[in-house]
C-alpha cells in the first residue's frame, strides 16, 4: 500500500523548510522510502530445492525483501502453462520459509531486458496475475510486491497494476537498459512515467561505459527524489556503477539489490557487506 508521512524530512541548511509530506510504500511492515534504503536479495535458484536453499540463506541477512527471479526457476520447462504451474506449486513453501515479517518480491525478468527467457507479454501477465490473485479468503497473501516492465504492452502492464491495487500488492514498475545509460532527462521522464501508470515504486537500472553515466543515473535519481511524489529505485550496474548500490540514501534510492551466493544482475554485491556500507556512508 501507498501513504503518506508527515515525519519531518533532514535540514540542508538552517532556511530550508522541514515539514515536508512524503509519500512512501509499506509491506509487512516495511516502509519503502524512509530511512535507510531496504536491501533486496533475488532467490534465482533453477529448481524447489536450490530455491529453498537459497531463501534459507537470504533468511540469515538483514535483507527483509526478496525477490524471487521466476524467470530462472524451473528453465527446463518451456510450454508458459507448465512453468506458471510449477511457479504456484513452489510459491506456498517459499512463503512458510520467509516467516512474517519478510516481504516477497515476485518478477519475471524478460530477456529483453536482460532476463533468462522469453515470454510474450500476454503470458507474462497471466503469470503475475495468478501470482497476485491466488490468495485464499481470509488470509494475507503470499506475494506482497510485484515486478512488471513497463516497455511491455499497455494493455498487459495496466492489467497486472489494476490486478495488483485491487489485492493491495505493491507494484515496481521497473526499466532496464543493458547496454547503456540514457540522458538524465529521459532517466527522470521514465521514473515519471512509471509513477503515472500506477507504479508504487518506479525502478530504471541502466549499464554505464564510464563515471559520468553513474552520475547521470544518480543525479535523475536526485531529481526524482525531490518531486516528493514517492520512493522509487535507481541502480547502475555492473562493477562501475557500485557506487550506485551503497550510497542509494545519499541519492534518494528507496532500496538496493544485493545477493547471497549467485546474483541476478551484473555488479551485485554481497547482502552483508552492502548492509555495512549502507550504514557507513548514511549522510
Amino acid at each position: 500500500m501507498t501513504e503518506e508521512s508527515t515525519d519531518p524530512a533532514p535540514s540542508t541548511g538552517p532556511d530550508e523548510a522541514t515539514d515536508v509530506r512524503r509519500r512512501t510504500a509499506t509491506v509487512r511492515g516495511i516502509e519503502l522510502g524512509r530511512a535507510r534504503p531496504e536491501i533486496i536479495v533475488p532467490l534465482v535458484g533453477e529448481d524447489a530445492d536450490a530455491l529453498q536453499a537459497q531463501a534459507e540463506a537470504a533468511t540469515a541477512t538483514r535483507a527483509r525483501i526478496v525477490e524471487w527471479r521466476l524467470d530462472r526457476f524451473r528453465p527446463d520447462l518451456e510450454d508458459a502453462q507448465e512453468h506458471r504451474e510449477a511457479v504456484l506449486d513452489a510459491l506456498p513453501a517459499l512463503r512458510a520459509l520467509l516467516g512474517p515479517d519478510r516481504a516477497l518480491l515476485v518478477t519475471f525478468r524478460t530477456t529483453a531486458e536482460g532476463g533468462a527467457r522469453p515470454l510474450a507479454d500476454r503470458d507474462l501477465g497471466v503469470l503475475l496475475e495468478s501470482l497476485i490473485t491466488g490468495r485464499r479468503a481470509g488470509t494475507q497473501s503470499a506475494v506482497d510486491m510485484v515486478d512488471i516492465e513497463t516497455a511491455r504492452t499497455a494493455r498487459v502492464v495496466e492489467r497486472v497494476i489494476a490486478a495488483a491495487h485491487r489485492h493491495g500488492t505493491v507494484v515496481v514498475g521497473s526499466f532496464h537498459d543493458m547496454e547503456g545509460t540514457p540522458s538524465e532527462q529521459e532517466l527522470v521522464e521514465t521514473l515519471r512515467a512509471q509513477r503515472r501508470l500506477g507504479a508504487d515504486v518506479p525502478k530504471i537500472a541502466v549499464t554505464p561505459h564510464g563515471p559520468r553515466d553513474v552520475l547521470t543515473l544518480l543525479s535523475a535519481s536526485v531529481a526524482v527524489a525531490e518531486d516528493l511524489s514517492g520512493p522509487h529505485i535507481a541502480i547502475s550496474m555492473g562493477a562501475l556503477g557500485a557506487t550506485s548500490r551503497v550510497a542509494a540514501e545519499t541519492f534518494g534510492s528507496a532500496a538496493t539489490f544485493a545477493s547471497v551466493g549467485e546474483g541476478s544482475a551484473p555488479g551485485q554485491l554481497g547482502a552483508q557487506d552492502v548492509a555495512g556500507m549502507l550504514e557507513l556512508l548514511r549522510p
